[in-house]
């Protein structure tokens, strides 16, 4: 080995040896690093993220528009076949129920009527003439002057002039009867809001011929699309308050029916809600066919306290969440109702002071030593 080469093996070796003394040095400098955010017990803390409760649904989650319409709606049309002879009614007018509306021409029908209650009279005539003819038989028979079969005859003569006269009063009853439906009535109280036949105009029962639409606009609900996540939280008789856009009319509305089935399209559920007010307010009213939105974070279906989505945990003892207590978790079993996709209503377990984790909850257990951060 040349001088050269040993030189250069004696250079390896020390900084060989000095690069180990430095990794050496280096571990256990870092073993003897202090623990930071340590526990008073000598365990690490764990940062969480957690919050109080919410005591209502902020912003346009708890927020469903709808629609304003009458509970009665009618569009009537003609109950005979005939010729609009008069119109009694206007578009705006208000109507009573029972109330003519239309006429139509009666001419025919006042013939047929006249004609009904004369056959009426000839049937009468012929039933008094039974009558008087069958007593004067009875007579006959029991003081012997007359047969049995004479008898039978006059009782037989008697029985057809009745069911004559029967059925020509019944003629006459519906002769009547029709006279009456050449006349359209109000079905309910309301407002005429549309006419669509003119005086001279023919109309027909069969099809039936559209001729007047009326409205109760006393009477009004509203139809609300609520998504099926929400729809849980509503019940009959919960109270919802509401706005008319645009105009910001102000109404309240009573929750009626709450559908049986979701859309498969929209995934909403059908709400009807009768409105309890309908109080002028600056000179506007409610009117069938506005929209109107339904904030149902002050009303009492959604009452309560709410979690995130996130912070909701179950397993086979039920729904809990994370509280954090003293610097640890605790498990707080809670009974909760999905009212959106990202909230979950909580009705018992909880205080409006509790702090309760809302991230990576699924993954902490109980007791562990927890500090809370923003």
């Amino acid at each position: 080995m040349t001088p050269r080469s040993l030189s250069r093996l004696l250079l390896i070796s020390t900084l060989a040896s000095a690069a180990g003394m430095g990794c050496s040095e280096a571990r256990a400098n870092k073993a003897q690093l202090p623990a930071t955010n340590s526990a008073a017990g000598g365990q690490p803390t764990l940062g969480v993220r957690a919050t109080p409760p919410l005591d209502k649904l902020q912003g346009d989650v708890s927020r469903v528009t709808g629609q304003i319409r009458a509970k009665l709606e009618a569009t009537l049309s003609a109950p005979a076949t005939g010729t609009v002879a008069q119109h009694l009614v206007n578009v705006g007018d208000k109507v009573k129920k029972g109330a003519p509306m239309m006429v139509l021409d009666t001419s025919n029908m006042v013939i047929s009527v006249e004609q009904a209650m004369a056959a009426r009279e000839m049937a009468k005539a012929g039933l008094d003439s039974a009558n008087t003819e069958l007593e004067r038989t009875q007579k006959l028979f029991e003081g012997g002057s007359a047969p049995q079969a004479v008898l039978d005859r006059a009782q037989a003569g008697q029985r057809q002039a009745a069911a004559g006269f029967a059925q020509a009063d019944a003629a006459v009853r519906s002769a009547q009867e029709m006279l009456r439906d050449h006349t359209l009535r109000a079905p309910f109280d309301g407002v005429v809001t549309a006419r669509m036949k003119n005086i001279g105009d023919t109309v027909a029962m069969m099809p039936p011929t559209p001729v007047f639409m009326v409205t109760n606009v006393d009477e009004l609900e509203v139809r609300l699309p609520v998504p099926e996540s929400m729809a849980g939280a509503l019940t009959q008789g919960m109270k919802l308050t509401g706005r008319v856009i645009p105009g910001n009319t102000a109404f309240e509305a009573t929750v009626r029916t709450v559908g049986a089935v979701v859309d498969a399209q929209s995934r909403t559920v059908e709400v009807l809600a009768d409105v309890a007010n309908k109080a002028e307010k600056d000179g506007a009213v409610l009117r069938p066919g506005s929209l109107a939105e339904l904030d149902f974070s002050r009303s009492e279906a959604l009452a309560g306290l709410f979690v995130p989505s996130q912070a909701l945990l179950k397993d086979e003892k039920g729904s809990y969440v994370w509280v954090v207590e003293d610097g640890r978790l605790v498990r707080r079993d809670v009974q909760a109702l999905p009212v959106t996709p990202r909230f979950a209503q909580v009705r018992g377990g909880l205080q409006p002071q509790d702090k309760v984790v809302v991230e990576g909850a699924a993954s902490l257990r109980e007791g562990l030593s927890v500090s809370v951060v923003q």
